[in-house]
């Protein structure tokens, strides 16, 4: 699942729509006290924050996933006026780039590079006995198994 955190419906409705289409699990949420209402239920393997978004505080809320020891991946979109994150960013070990305005391509690519972290952090964990991280969590596609035979 995809959870994009964004106060811009118009973007939401876009992209989601879009991932849906290709076949992946995906949600729009548009603050992050929403977030924290989703993580509780069912965590996402990735979440997107719209760094350009007045009630989207990119930087506290990666301390905050952090902090919960949220295991999936988190993409942070910026933009002109978000370039001084990137050190902070990248710091937490999130994904930036440039989203906004409208920048879907390289939004996707993003999300593919965060799918191939999950699957990297997949096969190591199960290289060194630590299936129980994932056995517990929903992939979209495939079970436990498959992914594991497909991507280790």
């Amino acid at each position: 699942m995809i959870l994009l955190v964004t106060e811009d419906q118009k973007f939401l409705e876009m992209m989601t729509g879009r991932l849906r289409k290709m076949g992946k699990g995906a949600m729009g949420i548009t603050t992050t006290q929403n977030l924290w209402m989703r993580l509780r239920q069912t965590p996402p393997d990735i979440i997107i924050l719209d760094g350009n978004c007045s009630n989207v505080d990119a930087l506290q809320t990666l301390k905050e996933l952090k902090a919960e020891g949220y295991k999936g991946q988190t993409i942070v979109l910026g933009g002109g006026t978000s370039a001084p994150f990137v050190p902070e960013v990248s710091r937490f070990g999130a994904i930036q780039t440039a989203g906004r305005p409208l920048a879907v391509n390289r939004v996707m690519g993003a999300i593919r590079i965060a799918q191939e972290h999950l699957n990297t952090d997949l096969c190591h964990d199960l290289a060194n006995g630590q299936e129980e991280a994932w056995s517990s969590r929903k992939f979209e596609t495939q079970d436990l198994s498959a992914r594991t035979w497909n991507y280790c």
